[in-house]
């Protein structure tokens, strides 16, 4: 009997994202090994933690990083970092943050967009003591708003996040050449592997957060921060093991071990290869559901979120929806979690299919699962 039969659950395949809420990726034996040949000895958790923020800065082919509990710890921690570095008081303000009662430059500035109501993980930014400032969607906007108070800008990339906004790519450079700190959560922009420094050593920002556990397949646990050698410092200096700010943003030795192994992987893996995996899986389920009447699908090229990763959108017939469909997957004799859009984000008759925490032959299982739910 598994661990999650004695707890009373039963697991899904996973067709849709790793999501945290799924409980992110699906790990390799190599990683597991990594964690369990971690967790059977000792260490000196302070030299761990900068050896493996060394390599992992070397991976990602910046200058410097840092590996926290999740992305959520990592925007909390650039903010930090980015008061820090806005007040050149570190020594001061290490100790005393959150409380900015007495810090100068105690605000992060971000876009009033559209994604302020589908993620709301910027309000994380405020667990660094930081003050949010919304400012209208508009370049120049974001000019006008920068003052004496202001520590840096915090910025959320993806097609439908920067909807309505000027882009990372727009806007990056403009801040950076007046001078002042950019922070990019980018949580889920992987693949491709290049994302790991584009936002950082090709446009600019001082920094940049990516989960762990999503699409590098380390422990969901984990996260990385990247960019500036100097903002990454400060990051560690405000961590665990430190009884600072990020005290509880720990991260064990196990899950440092397993998510070095993790990213070591991500990177050297074929990213053709990769890609060409999963399109076939998708291109056999596609084939598997056609000729069902009214069933329209399209294979597209890039993620939900402009990623390098195929994915099969799936326009269900009638009134069908997208979350009840799902709903029905996940309540089928083999469980499928399909990913759908919500009413706000458009498509609510639809449904997309996600091959990239596919394993081998699951996808019968998931065309099994859709075609019952279409066929009922």
């Amino acid at each position: 009997m598994s661990i999650y039969e004695e707890l009373g659950l039963k697991p899904f395949i996973n067709a849709s994202e790793p999501y945290t809420r799924n409980g992110g990726s699906v790990m390799s034996r190599q990683v597991i090994e990594a964690m369990a040949e971690a967790a059977e000895c000792f260490v000196d958790m302070g030299t761990l933690i900068c050896r493996v923020a060394e390599r992992a800065a070397q991976l990602s082919g910046n200058d410097g990083a840092f590996v926290t509990s999740g992305a959520g710890a990592g925007v909390a921690l650039s903010a930090a970092a980015l008061l820090c570095e806005a007040n050149k008081n570190e020594a001061e303000l290490l100790d005393v943050l959150p409380d900015t009662t007495n810090v100068q430059r105690n605000e992060i500035l971000i876009f009033r967009g559209k994604y302020l109501d589908i993620i709301q993980y910027w309000k994380l930014i405020r667990v660094s003591g930081a003050r949010l400032v919304l400012v209208d969607p508009t370049k120049e906007a974001m000019l006008e708003a920068v003052n004496e108070r202001t520590a840096g800008v915090f910025l959320f990339p993806a097609p439908m996040y920067e909807e309505g906004i000027p882009a990372c790519e727009e806007i990056i450079p403009v801040l950076k050449e007046k001078g002042i700190l950019v922070a990019v959560d980018a949580a889920a922009q992987l693949p491709p592997v290049s994302n790991l420094y584009y936002y950082t050593r090709k446009l600019g920002a001082d920094l940049a957060v990516f989960s762990g556990g999503k699409h590098i397949k380390g422990p969901q646990s984990t996260g990385l921060i990247v960019g500036n050698r100097t903002l990454t410092g400060y990051c560690q200096k405000l961590a665990c093991p430190n009884p600072r700010l990020g005290r509880a943003f720990k991260v064990g030795k196990e899950e440092l071990a397993g998510f070095i192994k993790a990213l070591e992987l991500f990177v050297n893996e074929s990213a053709d290869e990769r890609y060409q995996r999963q399109r076939e899986r998708l291109e056999r389920i596609q084939n598997s559901l056609a000729g069902i009447p009214d069933v329209r699908m399209e294979l597209w090229e890039k993620g939900r979120l402009g990623t390098e990763q195929p994915l099969l959108l799936v326009d269900l017939p009638g009134e069908k929806t997208g979350e009840e469909c799902c709903r029905f997957t996940r309540a089928y004799q083999n469980p499928v979690d399909v990913g759908y859009f919500k009413k706000e984000n458009g498509r609510p008759g639809s449904i997309f299919i996600n091959a990239y925490l596919l394993k081998d032959g699951e996808e019968d299982a998931v065309t099994d699962a859709v075609r019952a739910y279409l066929e009922q």
